[in-house]
């Protein structure tokens, strides 16, 4: 998103629409448009107004008022604050309890370029300097020991574990040089560190959809098979699953803990609030609707939170 702003894709103060980001990571980086509406919806229905329609793509903005009625609290938290999008086990951000889960963390990230190094393939760079699966594998297994170990709090729920591998799966098929289909050492290091585009970088030539995506979030979640769960006393243990039929499988798990991390109170809406809150459940919806079994539900989480 910042790299999205500092090119002027949204508006450059970080306070854009739900329109504006769609079209800015759709012209950007080629998304199509079903994976680009899903997820600027989960990001303005947990973070956003989406009665004014804005979002600040960081933390709290006096651009971005709150909802009327203040039914999510006195203010709009933005995408940075902890908890309902925005968690532990980050690849570039501390976990928000043992530290500063905002701003880029240069020790993180070269933790992470260490994985390269062991696994990363070789390439017009040098040797091992281009991420593929096993890079990915290796970062993600040591954000999760390594936050779980030292984060009392560690907490890695189902919509966390979701976005967690996805997150880790845009570096070979989001940001990848469309020409090349590589991710090399210089290319995400200007998306990550520097927040700029590459040079001589070009989005992929089609649209990207979750079915892209899909297979290496599934390689990753083979490869690291942890359960959503929570520390507690300094041992994780398992969350509850869902009830059914929220239980059928594990997209309609995160589904379900997304919506339990929603404020229920955007329901008892009316007029354009409640048209846009209805828009963006539905879309939130559709995601997981070929799931067999997963049913729609409203979002019933705590407010001001």
């Amino acid at each position: 998103m910042n790299t999205l702003a500092n090119h002027g894709y949204i508006p450059r103060n970080g306070v854009a629409s739900f329109e504006e980001i769609t079209l800015g990571v759709m012209e950007a980086f080629n998304l199509g448009v079903t994976m680009a509406v899903g997820m600027v919806a989960q990001n303005m229905l947990t973070r956003g107004n989406m009665f004014a329609d804005k979002i600040s793509i960081g933390g709290v903005s006096t651009l971005v008022p709150p909802l009327p009625f203040q039914l999510d609290g006195p203010v709009t938290g933005g995408l940075a604050k902890h908890g309902r999008v925005e968690g532990d086990a980050s690849m570039t951000r501390a976990d928000a309890f043992i530290g500063d889960n905002v701003h880029f963390q240069d020790m993180l990230y070269d933790l992470d370029l260490l994985q390269l190094g062991k696994f990363g393939d070789n390439g017009p760079d040098g040797n091992n300097t281009v991420f593929n699966v096993a890079t990915l594998i290796g970062m993600k297994q040591q954000n999760i020991a390594m936050d779980q170990a030292a984060n009392p709090m560690f907490a890695l729920p189902a919509r966390r574990v979701n976005t967690a591998f996805a997150g880790a799966a845009t570096i070979l098929h989001i940001f990848a040089n469309g020409t090349t289909k590589q991710a090399t050492l210089p290319i995400i290091g200007s998306f990550f560190r520097n927040q700029t585009f590459p040079p001589n970088w070009f989005r992929s030539a089609t649209p990207i959809n979750s079915t892209v995506l899909v297979p290496t979030i599934a390689q990753l979640q083979a490869a690291i098979p942890i359960v959503p769960g929570h520390n507690d006393a300094g041992v994780y243990v398992a969350d509850p699953a869902p009830p059914p039929p929220w239980n059928s499988s594990f997209a309609c798990f995160a589904y379900y803990d997304q919506a339990a991390n929603i404020p229920g109170t955007i329901v008892n809406t009316t007029g354009i609030f409640k048209k846009n809150v209805d828009l963006l459940t539905g879309i939130l919806f559709n995601g997981v609707s070929a799931n067999p079994g997963c049913a729609r539900i409203d979002p019933f989480g705590p407010t001001g939170v």
